[in-house]
């Protein structure tokens, strides 16, 4: 048996194996969903299917070197 932590809005944070010191407030089912848990919200005792979305990948900064060769107009 498994328990649940979830956020606010029903999105699995986290799962555990039900031990005796596991908080009893914390739902509990016998099985997980496949792949990655917090892409699954529990709700009315079922799981949704409801991956975030990616992330936007950051925009790399540009190094001294990049810098200074557009201040001074150097090409490569």
């Amino acid at each position: 048996m498994y328990a649940l932590n979830l956020n606010a809005d029903n999105r699995i944070l986290s799962a555990c194996v039900v031990f005796p010191s596991t908080p009893a407030d914390l739902p509990r089912v016998d099985t997980l969903p496949d792949g990655d848990v917090s892409d699954y919200l529990f709700v009315d005792g079922e799981y949704v299917y409801d991956p975030l979305p990616s992330p936007e990948p950051p925009t790399p900064e540009p190094t001294a070197d990049e810098i200074l060769d557009a201040l001074l107009g150097v090409t490569k």
